[in-house]
């Protein structure tokens, strides 16, 4: 003799599975900042920041203790450097190839010579490269001893710009360097 459940039970089975599979599916989805407009920029550039200003979180308290040390001294550095046409800050850790470092993207809106400042601690050295993909495209990188400062003029075009700053040591993984790049428009 067959057992026949409820027609009701069946759907409410089946209503609390599709529901469950709905939220499941909807979960990684991002939705847009609705609180309100983000600050504004300079004129000079748009754009965003590859990176978070901090590794995800990690169990290990001594590691986040010396990352806030870390982004504390980044900012101290670099008080005195405005943000100008944009930039970035946050970890600079892994391998160059493998997914590490930081990343800035943007927008220039005019051509010229822009003063690009990078710093790093945590790490004996990082590299920064800067490419324009603009009106007068190129690359052009410089390594940056950390705990001091880097300035160079570079000269980029109108258009696409992406300023790379990474950790360059392929043996070692320094887990609590950090960084900062800022790109400073052309004087008038």
């Amino acid at each position: 003799m067959a057992v026949r459940a409820p027609k009701r039970a069946v759907f409410l089975v089946a209503g609390a599975v599709l529901g469950a599979l709905v939220a499941a599916s909807l979960a990684g989805c991002e939705y847009a900042n609705d609180v309100g407009p983000e600050p504004s920029r300079s004129a000079g550039a748009t754009g965003s920041s590859g990176a978070s200003p901090l590794p995800l979180p990690s169990t290990d308290p001594e590691l986040l203790a010396e990352l806030d040390r870390n982004m504390a001294a980044v900012e101290l550095l670099l008080a005195d450097v405005p943000v100008g046409a944009g930039g970035a800050a946050g970890a600079i850790s892994g391998h160059g190839g493998a997914g590490g470092g930081l990343t800035y993207k943007g927008v220039l809106t005019g051509a010229g010579t822009y003063t690009v400042t990078a710093v790093c601690v945590g790490a004996e050295q990082a590299q920064l490269v800067v490419t324009s993909r603009g009106s007068a495209p190129g690359s052009h990188g410089m390594d940056v001893p950390c705990g001091q400062p880097v300035t160079q003029q570079v000269e980029l075009g109108t258009g696409p710009v992406t300023a790379y700053i990474v950790s360059p040591d392929e043996g070692i993984v320094y887990k609590a360097a950090v960084g900062a790049v800022r790109i400073l428009e052309p004087s008038p």
